[in-house]
């Protein structure tokens, strides 16, 4: 099954055990379909049935078999909710998952100049993790640098070599 990540556990809510979700594609209706919830963390995997889920915004409360109470609820902060790619939220055209980026080959002037071998999200912009011959570099994930991504070819156009260097 090829799996990806649609969300993060961000904490407990209410008294029952309920959680609060954070949707990675920022949209929520894929969750409300989602029977059990797989939830990864530094290697370790737990899955659950759904009790209840309800949205609201764009965030998604869920009730998890098993977790009875916030004290419990809270241990699962920080883990991530996994499925399989066809239960992930639908993309629109020219759209891709980041994970898809994970083995595209950086090219500049139609030269492979490198591949990427992992992706950070932060608050300020993504960044590419690119191994070449040189070494390993981060690229900020920014118009500036990035052209066009072509996701059928794996190839990612790289507009500033000089960050290669």
């Amino acid at each position: 099954m090829d799996e990806i990540a649609i969300g993060k556990i961000r904490t407990s809510h209410g008294v029952k055990g309920f959680l609060k979700v954070l949707s990675f594609s920022g949209q929520t209706d894929h969750f409300l379909k989602l029977k059990e919830f797989v939830l990864k963390k530094e290697g370790k995997r737990k899955i659950f049935d759904v009790e209840s889920i309800k949205a609201s915004g764009s965030t998604v409360f869920v009730k998890l078999k098993g977790i009875e109470s916030p004290e419990v609820g809270k241990t699962y902060s920080g883990w991530e909710i996994w499925t399989d790619r066809k239960s992930a939220a639908q993309l629109e055209a020219d759209e891709y998952y980041l994970t898809d980026l994970n083995g595209c080959d950086i090219i500049n002037s139609g030269t492979v100049l490198g591949t990427i071998i992992g992706i950070s999200e932060n608050r300020i912009n993504d960044l590419l993790e690119v191994k070449t011959d040189k070494g390993t570099f981060i690229v900020p994930f920014k118009d500036e640098y990035i052209g066009e991504v072509n996701i059928e070819t794996r190839q990612v156009e790289l507009k500033a070599d000089w960050l290669l260097q």
